[in-house]
């Protein structure tokens, strides 16, 4: 499928390109780190709604280049679809509402939990703001689900969410898990993006 002008001229689309990213999302999760660090001390981490791989594939990067030995760092990417192979990467292709996935994702842990769980996941967008937003929010539910399942005490569990008029109740949920919830919006969102 090729690329409108749009994509083109978009900064974080070229900039994507030039470093081997598979796509602008890539810089979400580097941005998002550079804030928080995210990254330090992650052994085990979680990719859900995966494809095509590109937060997938900082994981590998940053995660491997930091350890002691890349052998010891285990990165489980999840998605029904299928991707390209990544260096260091388990392809997990199931579905995140699915107890028997988690199941396997500790399996590849060796029965231990993960130290980061992150989620770019989407739907197909509408155009229906208040339906998008209802189908991400159920979608970042499923992904929760399964979250509390895999990541560890103490873990961190970076998601999207569409900000709506019922974003307070998705942090009341997230707040039930989780001590700290802290919302960012990084630089590389699309302008478009709330």
């Amino acid at each position: 499928m090729g690329r409108s002008s749009k994509d083109k001229r978009d900064v974080y689309y070229r900039l994507a390109k030039e470093e081997g990213w598979r796509a602008r999302s890539a810089f979400k999760l580097l941005q998002i780190n550079e804030e928080f660090d995210i990254f330090t001390g992650v052994t085990k981490a979680v990719d859900l709604c995966a494809a095509p791989g590109s937060w997938s594939q900082v994981l590998s990067r940053k995660l491997r280049a930091n350890a002691e030995n890349p052998d010891d760092v285990k990165i489980v990417a999840v998605d029904l679809q299928a991707m390209a192979p990544l260096p260091g990467v388990i392809q997990l292709q199931g579905d995140i509402t699915e107890v028997s996935t988690a199941q396997k994702i500790i399996g590849h842990f060796e029965g231990e939990k993960a130290d980061l769980v992150v989620c770019d996941g989407a739907p197909d967008v509408t155009g229906l703001h208040d339906i998008d937003e209802y189908i991400q929010a159920e979608l970042l539910l499923s992904a929760l689900n399964i979250t509390t399942h895999v990541l560890k005490n103490g873990g961190n569990y970076i998601a999207k969410i569409f900000r709506g008029k019922d974003v307070t109740l998705l942090y009341a949920q997230l707040k039930l898990f989780f001590e700290h919830v802290t919302v960012a919006k990084p630089r590389s969102s699309r302008n478009s993006s709330i």
